[in-house]
């Protein structure tokens, strides 16, 4: 019995120290936002047209603004999440994590769809080099880094 409630302590006491670790997703984190570097990146190693750069910082704000209700979710549910435990409302528990499931795979299909969209408007020799570089083609919602 003691063992059991040790083991749950320290299961509690690493949830509690990995959700306070990580930052709510999505909000920027997409690949490819245009205040990030990964844009400036795929230009310079797919030498992208100046219409193909406005396309994309276009699809990939579009996805940045998308994913901020969603990872806003996150964030409260998260928060909530670190109240459940300690109060040891384990239904609450199921309730949120579900809540947060169900936002990241709102972010994933984001960033996938954007992906989708920006592979689509590269030309049939920038698709070779861009599935080389990510060793056998896009990645779900996540870009070469």
């Amino acid at each position: 019995m003691t063992r059991r409630i040790i083991t749950t302590l320290a299961a509690s006491a690493l949830a509690i120290f990995s959700l306070s670790a990580q930052p709510a997703r999505g909000g920027g984190r997409g690949f490819g936002a245009s205040g990030g570097g990964n844009l400036a990146y795929l230009t310079g190693y797919l030498s992208l047209t100046e219409a193909q750069v406005a396309q994309a910082k276009t699809i990939f704000d579009a996805a940045k603004t998308a994913a901020q209700t969603p990872a806003g979710a996150i964030s409260a549910a998260r928060e909530s999440l670190r109240t459940a435990i300690k109060s040891n409302a384990t239904a609450n528990i199921d309730s949120l994590s579900a809540q947060i499931g169900t936002a990241e795979g709102q972010i994933t299909a984001i960033n996938a769809k954007a992906q989708a969209q920006f592979y689509a408007l590269l030309t049939a020799e920038q698709k070779t080099k861009y599935d080389s570089r990510t060793s056998g083609g896009p990645r779900g919602a996540r870009a070469p880094r």
